[in-house]
């Protein structure tokens, strides 16, 4: 028995040493082409999976807030936890390359409201009896139930043919940009505040880069959102074509016309490069139409076309772009009539020894052109809508209002305006200035109604309504909520519309001295802005009027200190204040006089690197605000945000 044993387990050792190597062997005879080396013990990785990751992000977010007395629709005390803009708090990333050419990928969006089933406490309660089983998980009622997971998936993919290069992008949403006019998101001059944070600020190798990068080159590092849209649909881009041409194609969806609505919508557009010396020129197009009716016979949407350019003049960098735009509906009110749309930027070299630059903005904007997808805002067409639903809700096929005659930021356009912008960036050793200059008017007069907004507890005012974004609420329902934002809309006593002129003036200061030894930021936001029935003398209109001719005047000016301790502890502080003070155009409160609003904000904070790719932020603010003419418009309290955010 022994001996039989011994000679079984040789003929297994001779069996699988020379029989698996013999098979092996034997399959690289009958398919010279192929080799396999994986066995139980692979010593390279399968061609049939090149590469597999998963990556994210995870967000914690709480928010207690308290108010002296009951304002809108927020209690007295308020305990949130999770994002107030409808952002997700985990995000799974999951993507994979089968071949060096092709990549796929999907995302997971998991504990958020994108839906807007928002219910108190997330939920009602459910009875233990009630909930699922170990054994049973899928039937019961869930804990939590408006914590729903969505899904997207992302097709990725790249081929390289005899006549160019392609790359496709299919499903899920997928975020892409093309010209300022066509589709792109408004970037700005970087003249902001960093004390609030944003859902997709990312984590830098320590909190106090944030700062730093800010102070030295002007601006933060942004996610792959930043300046672009979302789109969903069939995206196909292509390089190297004969003559040395780039495209791009695209048909689908976007974030503002599609949504969940069953009436047929598409949006659609493209755009083809050359490049130039120094730059490129090309021709870009963006169209929406959507049915009002499910037998596709009434169509509303908008369709622009572009010529754009990038090139140098003499050391300058100059960017133009012109073409014609038009909006269409059933309605007889929109004939469907082409404007003009105009937008140029030429910006300086370096000067005085690379301390100066100065870039010069001019624009003109038809009221009869509309393209909600790119960075200017309608301010003339009231869009039609496919159905009943309110702007933002689920279902939906319609757009926010327009804002009327807007009072927007330095550099902001809207339709409906023209007029120019200057702006100038100063560089002082530890000192650093950024001014920007704005002046403008309406081409028609199309509205009797002004709106503007709050710099000073901006975000803070954004989440006493959540979820809806809804339009002509507070006390007086006077204010829209848009994401992270709200804006308040004021009515002239003028019998009749009339053209309006705007003026603004934007000034922001970083300062990075040495302080015991330790790092310190100190950044001052200073705006100033006025609008008024005729253009304001001085410098082309672009200094403000403040006596008692502008319909609105506002001024504004922030302060924010940053204390690096160390590259891993960073202590915040904030001081805001706001003024807005309206004429005797306006409207009028109780005690028979206009608006007189006054608004402040202090904040105290604490920013900490827990390790390399997880940190903690801590806010804490007190905050005001009080009209002494509208006696209902006014409130008071605390708020106090943790945020715990790791990325992997």
């Amino acid at each position: 028995m022994h001996k039989q044993m011994k000679k079984t387990i040789l003929f297994l050792a001779y069996f699988a040493f020379f029989g698996v190597s013999g098979f092996a062997q034997n399959n690289q005879d009958v398919s010279s082409k192929e080799t396999s080396d994986i066995g139980l013990f692979p010593k390279s990785e399968s061609p049939k999976l090149y590469t597999f990751k998963v990556n994210g992000e995870y967000r914690f977010l709480g928010t207690y807030t308290h108010y002296d007395k009951q304002y809108g629709t927020s209690a007295t005390n308020n305990l949130f936890i999770g994002d107030d803009s409808q952002m997700p708090s985990l995000t799974l990333r999951v993507s994979g390359r089968p071949s060096k050419k092709t990549s796929w990928g999907f995302d997971l969006y998991t504990f958020q409201f994108m839906h807007g089933d928002v219910r108190p406490q997330y939920g009602f309660k459910v009875a233990e009896i009630d909930r699922p089983s170990i054994y049973d998980p899928i039937n019961g009622k869930r804990l939590a139930g408006s914590l729903i997971v969505h899904l997207g998936i992302n097709l990725y993919a790249s081929f390289d043919t005899k006549i160019g290069s392609f790359g496709l992008q299919a499903g899920g949403i997928h975020w892409t940009s093309m010209s300022d006019l066509t589709l792109a998101s408004y970037k700005g001059y970087n003249r902001y505040s960093l004390f609030e944070r944003a859902p997709w600020d990312p984590i830098e190798s320590s909190v106090e880069r944030r700062y730093f990068d800010f102070y030295k080159r002007g601006n933060i590092t942004q996610d792959a959102r930043w300046g672009h849209k979302p789109f969903t649909g069939l995206i196909v881009s292509g390089s190297n074509l004969p003559g040395d041409l780039t495209m791009k194609a695209m048909v689908g969806k976007t974030d503002l016309y599609g949504g969940f609505s069953n009436i047929p919508n598409i949006a659609y557009g493209g755009q083809v490069r050359k490049p130039t010396v120094g730059g490129f020129i090309g021709v870009n197009t963006f169209n929406n139409q959507t049915y009002t009716d499910s037998l596709n016979q009434e169509a509303i949407g908008f369709n622009i076309t572009t010529l754009e350019s990038h090139f140098s003049l003499a050391k300058f960098n100059v960017k133009l772009e012109f073409g014609a735009g038009r909006y269409f509906s059933p309605d007889s009110t929109h004939t469907g009539d082409w404007g003009e749309a105009i937008h140029a930027k030429i910006k300086s070299p370096s000067l005085i020894d690379d301390k100066l630059t100065f870039e010069a903005h001019l624009y003109r904007i038809a009221p009869e052109v509309i393209n909600n997808n790119s960075i200017f805002m309608n301010s003339s067409i009231d869009e039609l809508s496919a159905n009943d639903l309110a702007a933002g809700s689920v279902g939906s096929t319609e757009a926010l209002n327009p804002f009327a005659s807007s009072m927007v930021p330095v550099g902001m356009m809207t339709n409906n305006r023209q007029g120019f912008n200057l702006n100038t960036e100063l560089d002082l050793e530890e000192l650093k200035l950024s001014l920007g200059f704005g002046s403008s008017t309406e081409l028609e007069a199309k509205s009797n109604e002004i709106t503007y907004g709050h710099p000073v507890n901006s975000l803070t005012r954004s989440r006493i309504w959540r979820w809806g974004f809804p339009s002509d609420v507070g006390p007086y329902d006077r204010y829209s909520v848009t994401y992270r934002d709200v804006y308040e809309t004021v009515k002239l006593s003028d019998p009749e519309a009339n053209k309006k002129c705007f003026s603004g003036i934007e000034l922001q200061a970083k300062y990075h001295p040495k302080f015991f030894g330790q790092k310190l930021y100190l950044f001052a936001l200073s705006k100033f802005s006025s609008v008024q029935k005729t253009w304001s003398p001085g410098l082309w209109g672009i200094i403000p009027i403040f006596e008692d001719d502008p319909y609105v005047k506002q001024y504004s000016n922030e302060l924010e200190a940053y204390y690096a301790l160390n590259s891993k502890l960073v202590f915040n502080g904030y001081v805001g204040i706001e003024r807005t003070i309206a004429n005797y155009d306006t409207e009028k409160g109780e005690t028979g006089r206009p608006r007189n609003q006054f608004g402040e904000g202090y904040g105290l904070g604490v920013d900490y690197t827990i390790t390399k790719n997880t940190a903690l932020f801590i806010r804490h603010r007190w905050f005001s605000f009080e009209d002494k003419n509208f006696q209902l418009d006014q409130f008071k309290g605390t708020e106090t945000i943790l945020e715990l955010k790791l990325t992997f």
